[in-house]
């Protein structure tokens, strides 16, 4: 089995048919491994993502038979980055999963594990992992104890004990009476009673998102759903709310959202966002929100019953509430799956092959940049290092490492990585200051003056850099080209002033190199 690597929106757009004849094969396939929903999906994902495709070897234009799609994150952890992979759907999906052909399964999954293995990571994390368990015990047997770590994590909610591992569904079946008279005498004489007052176009009534309205309804399901959770959730609510406006938007423009509105009048009372799967014919439910200051009718009851009543009439098979095990879900007739959410883990908490994921160097130099402005230098210089094991010429990590050393006063080191530098980047001018600079403060002045030459040859436009020379210069006794660098610096500074219209600005410079360069000259 051959696995090809995936990392493009327009390579991702190639497979669309390929993924949908698996996916309507696949026994463990739902929504949020669908085509549809990842393609809106990995428009979101900042980091690093990619697919994990597996094909028959023999056959190099032979159809891909199982898919994985994943995304990178860098961590830092007790002063030290390191990389995990994540699921693609995280922190957006309530499901994630694997997609693969039936019968398949015994050489596409230890093909995934293989690669996996090669990979530079140092956590593996099967989060909300929706998958049957011969399929997962095939996954991990390839991840033994001898070379890993395996746990499972517990989702129940400390504060509500919301067990978010077990998910309940009900089966539809093909007619809306049929469904009520399975349900309880006092749970379906309710619904009826309630949808009656809807449905009779009194003071209560339902509309439904349109593309005219989709933006109004998602701040009424948003606005309630911050309100409700920020005393919970914190700092955190307005980046889920970010979040979920853009997966839900994406998913409505993609047909994949029917969102109905419950109101009293002008007054909108409650929204539910539920995701469509018109290829496994399922219903998820997805969140809600509802006016809190509401003492009326049960609006949650009312838009489950109406989304409910419209599956079943359009066909669809299944109505999944999704993570969490809260009470009000079983009064609507349903069972429970559950979901794993597992971590693999390296034994030392190093990265595999201990090397960063060289797709994360750029996060990594962002996390390297904020310790080392947070003071934090011995991580911070880890961080670079990590980046020049993977890239020896990356000039950002090359620059601020060398700026770290400086700073700290080991100028030895600073000049070498600056001196690396200018091979880096030999037509930066910033490279030959900073490499100036640190021979100025190692007091090799021959090699200093060498580094403003450099300067004066890319930026000529510097009076500054002439008076630098000329200080390199006096210090080396060599006056008669203090003489020459400072009427340059007169001639550079003249120039400076008629682009910015400041004879006086060129006054200040000359005055100040020349008295700089007579009092040497004492």
């Amino acid at each position: 089995m051959r696995i090809e690597v995936i990392e493009t929106l327009a390579d991702f757009a190639k497979l669309e048919d390929n993924w949908n004849a698996i996916y309507d094969a696949d026994p463990d396939a739902q929504l949020f491994m669908s085509w549809k929903w990842l393609s809106c999906r990995l428009r979101q994902i900042a980091s690093p993502w990619f697919v994990l495709a597996a094909k028959a070897e023999s056959k190099a234009d032979a159809p891909y038979v199982a898919f994985l799609p994943m995304r990178i994150q860098t961590k830092t952890e007790n002063g030290r980055i390191h990389n995990e992979l994540n699921m693609a759907g995280n922190f957006s999906a309530d499901y994630t999963g694997l997609l693969c052909a039936p019968g398949a399964e015994h050489l596409a999954i230890p093909a995934f594990a293989r690669c996996l293995k090669q990979m530079n990571w140092s956590r593996l994390n099967f989060d909300n992992f929706r998958v049957s368990e011969p399929r997962m015990r095939l996954l991990l047997a390839h991840f033994p104890k001898s070379s890993f770590q395996t746990s499972e994590l517990s989702r129940v909610g400390k504060v509500d004990g919301i067990d978010n591992s077990l998910c309940p569904f009900a089966v539809l079946p093909p007619d809306w009476d049929s469904y009520l008279n399975a349900l309880s005498t006092n749970t379906r004489q309710k619904i009826r009673r309630l949808l009656r007052q809807v449905d009779a176009g009194g003071e209560y009534r339902i509309t439904v998102a349109t593309p005219e309205t989709v933006e109004r309804d998602l701040n009424t399901l948003l606005q309630f759903w911050e309100t409700k959770w920020k005393p919970r959730k914190g700092n955190l609510t307005q980046t889920l709310v970010r979040s979920n406006r853009a997966m839900l938007t994406r998913s409505f423009h993609a047909n994949l959202l029917y969102l109905p509105t419950l109101w009293k009048e002008d007054r909108p009372l409650a929204a539910l966002a539920t995701l469509m799967d018109s290829r496994k014919r399922s219903f998820l439910f997805y969140m809600t929100g509802r006016d809190e200051t509401f003492d009326g009718l049960p609006p949650g009851v009312i838009l489950h019953a109406h989304s409910i009543r419209y599956a079943i009439a359009n066909g669809f098979t299944e109505y999944d509430f999704l993570r969490g095990n809260e009470p009000y879900k079983y009064s609507f007739g349903v069972k429970e799956r559950r979901i794993r959410c597992t971590v693999v883990g390296t034994k030392n908490g190093v990265n595999l092959g201990g090397k960063i994921d060289p797709r994360t160097v750029p996060e990594v130099l962002v996390q390297a940049t904020n310790l080392h402005q947070a003071g934090k230098l011995v991580e911070a210089e880890r961080g670079y290092r990590e980046i020049l094991n993977i890239e020896p010429k990356n000039a950002d990590a090359i620059h601020r490492l060398g700026q770290l050393f400086a700073n700290k006063g080991d100028h030895i080191a600073a000049k070498r990585l600056f001196k690396t530098l200018t091979t880096v980047r030999p037509d930066a001018y910033k490279s030959w200051v900073c490499l100036a600079k640190s021979c100025e403060s190692l007091e090799q002045y021959r090699d200093a003056a060498s580094a403003y030459r450099e300067v004066i040859r890319l930026k000529p436009d510097m009076p500054e850099t002439f008076k630098s020379l000329a200080e390199a210069l006096i210090k080396l006794g060599r006056m008669t080209e203090v003489n020459e660098a400072l009427a340059s610096a007169l001639g550079s500074a003249a120039n400076v002033s008629k682009k910015n219209g400041s004879e006086q600005k060129t006054r200040r410079i000359s005055d100040r190199a020349m008295a700089q360069g007579e009092a040497a000259s004492l």
